[in-house]
């Protein structure tokens, strides 16, 4: 055989070697790959107003309407707590109330037993007694923690209403995380979406 058929045959046999693999690997299927994606949410049976006002007439049960448990309990053990602090803080305002009454009455007693009759007198002798002054300063120091206590419950119901408000609208979202696994070319791979609803 010519040495030139010999080149011709070994170029011949080098060309096929290159591209037999090539056209085989355009041939395979790519590798399958299995995704993982979060089921979608159920329907609500109430709406976020209903769970709104839920929330607004019995603690946490807006959320609970939701299957939000967890931050239902949240806001009935706070809210149920803020009512028992305003319990208390009313016990011992009525208590004060009951010793400023008390001490008065002391007072006016010794002031009719002396004869006094005078309204500014009266008033100047209670006034400038230093027992029935701390008592008074008490009074108006637990007043005070009852309008703190009033306002704050108010605030937290409100606050739970609304969050149940948010609660419900989220819940009809799925989740935004998609996780897939397969075959990659250099061994097993992972992948994460992030998906974020842009809202129309």
């Amino acid at each position: 055989m010519r040495p030139s058929r010999l080149l011709w045959a070994g170029a011949a046999l080098t060309v096929i070697g290159v591209l037999a693999p090539a056209s085989a690997s355009g041939q395979e299927e790519p590798p399958a790959v299995m995704r993982i994606a979060p089921e979608p949410p159920q329907p609500l049976d109430i709406s976020p107003g209903g769970a709104f006002w839920r929330a607004l007439v019995f603690p946490g049960w807006g959320h609970a309407a939701i299957d939000s448990h967890g931050r239902g309990g949240f806001y009935f053990a706070a809210q149920t707590a803020t009512i028992y602090t305003l319990l208390r803080t009313r016990v011992r305002l009525g208590e004060a109330q009951d010793r400023v009454r008390f001490r008065e009455a002391i007072l006016l007693d010794r002031l009719a037993a002396e004869g006094v009759t005078d309204f500014n007198t009266i008033q100047g002798r209670l006034n400038g007694d230093a027992a029935l002054s701390e008592l008074r300063n008490l009074l108006d120091a637990r007043k005070e923690q009852q309008e703190d206590m009033v306002a704050f419950g108010i605030f937290l119901l409100f606050i739970g209403a609304a969050d149940a408000y948010v609660s419900a609208h989220l819940a009809r979202f799925p989740e935004p995380l998609d996780i897939g696994t397969g075959q990659g070319p250099t061994g097993p791979t992972v992948e994460l979406a992030l998906r974020l609803p842009i809202p129309r």
